[in-house]
């Protein structure tokens, strides 16, 4: 669990940082209202969103929606479960960490892991969980980036994506392992 040094990583998470700043009202973060899917619909396949529930001092996420990549690489449709029905035991309280993270410092979190599901660890993962908040500070929704470092990439290096200054160019999707 720490911040994402976006020069290290995947263009696509620069340019979802970005965008997310770009639609956040000043000074606020953005929320669900904001996202567009049409702008971001290079990386719909590799993107989760996740609501946040608080009932009776309890904090549960749920995952609303699964990018159809992401589902396919998981090889199960976890759409509607919560964290704990979701993944793995043993990555359950490793997620959750780092979504509480966010929920804590309203800030992006990074992390790079086998992918959490049955039969699947093999396959290595990093994800960038982003908040957003429909009041435009408390978070009630993560949006989960996810790429796969150790394939071949089909967009620019970050660090070249920060020496243009963000402007690479339309964003195209992060290539799903064969």
């Amino acid at each position: 669990m720490r911040k994402p040094n976006y020069a290290k990583l995947d263009a696509q998470f620069a340019r979802m940082r970005d965008y997310l700043a770009g639609v956040a009202p000043p000074g606020k973060l953005p929320g669900r209202q904001h996202v567009d899917p049409l702008a971001i619909r290079a990386l719909l396949s590799f993107t989760n969103l996740v609501d946040v529930e608080r009932k009776d001092g309890n904090i549960r996420f749920r995952f609303r929606l699964i990018g159809t990549l992401q589902s396919t690489a998981a090889g199960r449709e976890i759409s509607g479960r919560y964290l704990e029905d979701a993944v793995l035991p043993e990555y359950f309280e490793r997620i959750r960490g780092n979504m509480m993270t966010v929920l804590e410092t309203r800030e992006a979190v990074y992390d790079r892991f086998g992918m959490p599901h049955p039969d699947r660890d093999f396959i290595d993962t990093e994800r960038v969980y982003f908040p957003l908040a429909r009041d435009g500070e408390n978070v009630d929704m993560l949006l989960i980036l996810n790429g796969y470092p150790d394939e071949e990439k089909t967009t620019t290096p970050a660090a070249e994506y920060e020496k243009q200054g963000g402007r690479a160019g339309k964003p195209r999707a992060l290539r799903y392992p064969a």
